[in-house]
């Protein structure tokens, strides 16, 4: 009886491809978000127009900004801010009366204890849906810095301030997701602004 040596059908592993896989791997585990895309427990909406809600003493590129107030009332590591608005003007079922919002998320600092003139209540800019080029997003999430205690997401008032430069009189909706609990929509500011 003949014995036929068996061929080996194993082919050796290029060790360049295997390190490729490895690393393939491991960076498709971590390009999650901290929040995951598009999963937060609450979503808070607010409706308004330009000509019921606060304008604001700061402007957007020289238009008028509308204030918008909401709290925070637990830590928060990522909030996403979406807004779409409309022009008031535009009333035909024909033409569509979307108009491209631009954006600024703030936190309110109280800097009562310094004595300064200026006012008890400052705002810091989180976040905004427009770039340099004023290409701008419908939605933005803003994320806790954690190098910075003025960044942070910590249980407080915030401000939206909107604008669209395509119409002057415009109405709006915000939608404000969040996690650790839902975020509270406010009235006007009880702090004065700068």
């Amino acid at each position: 009886m003949e014995k036929h040596a068996e061929a080996d059908q194993h082919t050796p592993i290029n060790p360049m491809a295997a390190v490729l896989g490895v690393a393939l791997l491991l960076a498709a585990c971590g390009t999650t978000t901290k929040t995951g895309v598009g999963e937060y427990a609450f979503k808070n909406y607010h409706r308004g127009s330009s000509s019921k809600e606060s304008l604001s003493k700061e402007k957007i590129d020289n238009r008028p900004s509308y204030e918008v107030f909401f709290t925070l009332e637990k830590p928060e590591e990522c909030i996403r801010i979406t807004v779409s608005a409309k022009n008031s003007a535009v009333q035909s079922k024909y033409m569509d009366p979307s108009v491209r919002a631009s954006f600024v998320v703030e936190k309110a600092l109280d800097i009562s204890a310094f004595n300064l003139r200026t006012g008890t209540t400052i705002y810091v800019e989180l976040g905004r849906n427009y770039d340099i080029n004023w290409k701008s997003e419908r939605e933005t999430v803003v994320c806790s810095a954690k190098d910075s205690p003025l960044r942070k997401l910590t249980p407080g008032l915030y401000r939206i301030r909107i604008t669209a430069f395509e119409a002057r009189d415009f109405s709006f909706s915000i939608a404000i997701a969040s996690n650790a609990a839902q975020a509270v929509v406010a009235g006007p500011a009880t702090g004065e602004a700068p």
